[in-house]
């Protein structure tokens, strides 16, 4: 192109500019808004960006990242949470049980064991002389006394487990030794049976916690040395074949044993002992530990004991067994009469 077109091209820009007006404020505008709406739109984005990166997490660096919470973590952390709410509820549940109940107090200390006697109509002594029968027809019909005494008391304390006593003067305190299903003392009897068999089944099968909870004194101790001596290669299984003739109470003591200024909100103060004879057939079935093959088992054989059980009144517990008693030992009358 020679530099005469290239004037003219220029003059005739120049008059299209300068004679329409119209048509460069359409294209003023239209280069204006576009531009405009560009830099409203700009500013929006960097407003939003500048919004999400405060809001959004620093970000993380080596140290912190060793020390991120996965979500396995922390649903860890909230059931630990729990657990520790749920011990801490338990414990106070557990508080304010004992408070009800009474279970924290001074009469909770091991007792003594109480004047209890086997009776027998002659000495067991060898070589005994007419002295010593007298002596032993004497301690039977004492104990005979004591029992109505401590039926008495249970009965007016309405200690008597699983008997509603209308009236404390009856008939019934003249029957410790009665086996009938109506007498006061047959729940006691019943409980007393259950609890040898679970002792005795516990000690075979080498179950040292219900060995503790059903027993105390001097006969836990008894017990625990046969789990202790038993050979642990091989599995013991305690068989009961029934009774030969049904257990019977043949001596109860029941003193205050409950200090409180108050009277305890469960039961009475009484702590009641009794002797129980057992004449029942049991045997034993020896198992190999390694193999379950039987080893060994003895005939069923009669077994007759005479085990002193005790409850405090006060306690919500089974029974307990807490020492042996045999024919022929004198009792402690002077602890009776304080």
């Amino acid at each position: 192109m020679t530099l005469r077109a290239s004037r003219r091209c220029l003059d005739i820009a120049s008059r299209s500019v300068s004679s329409s007006g119209s048509l460069s404020r359409t294209w003023s505008c239209t280069l204006v808004i576009p531009h405009r709406c560009y830099a409203a739109a700009a500013s929006a984005q960097k407003t939003k960006e500048k919004i999400a990166v405060a809001s959004a997490a620093p970000p993380s660096t080596s140290r912190n990242a060793e020390k991120a919470v996965t979500p396995r973590q922390a649903a860890k952390g909230s059931a630990a949470v729990e657990r520790s709410m749920e011990d801490e509820l338990r414990a106070i549940e557990a508080m304010h049980r004992m408070a009800e109940t009474n279970e924290m107090d001074i009469s909770s200390t091991p007792l003594e064991l109480l004047d209890l006697h086997v009776p027998s109509w002659r000495s067991q002594k060898e070589g005994a002389t007419l002295v010593d029968h007298l002596r032993a027809i004497l301690q039977t019909q004492r104990n005979w006394l004591f029992n109505i005494r401590a039926l008495y008391r249970m009965a007016k304390t309405k200690s008597i487990p699983g008997v509603k006593v209308k009236s404390p003067w009856s008939w019934q305190l003249f029957a410790t030794q009665s086996t009938k299903p109506t007498a006061w003392l047959a729940p006691l009897r019943k409980a007393a049976l259950e609890a040898y068999k679970q002792v005795n089944e516990a000690v075979a099968a080498r179950d040292e916690t219900t060995v503790k909870a059903l027993t105390a004194g001097e006969q836990k101790a008894a017990y625990l040395k046969l789990i202790r001596n038993q050979d642990p290669r091989y599995i013991n299984v305690w068989k009961f074949h029934g009774e030969r003739t049904p257990c019977r109470i043949v001596s109860i003591r029941a003193i205050e044993g409950y200090y409180g200024i108050k009277h305890p909100r469960l039961g009475s103060r009484l702590v009641v002992q009794a002797v129980v004879r057992f004449d029942t057939l049991q045997s034993v079935e020896t198992y190999s530990k390694k193999t379950g093959a039987r080893v060994g088992e003895t005939q069923p054989r009669p077994v007759v004991e005479y085990l002193v059980v005790q409850k405090r009144m006060w306690f919500d517990s089974p029974w307990i067994i807490r020492d042996r008693l045999y024919e022929g030992l004198e009792s402690r009358f002077a602890v009776a009469q304080s």
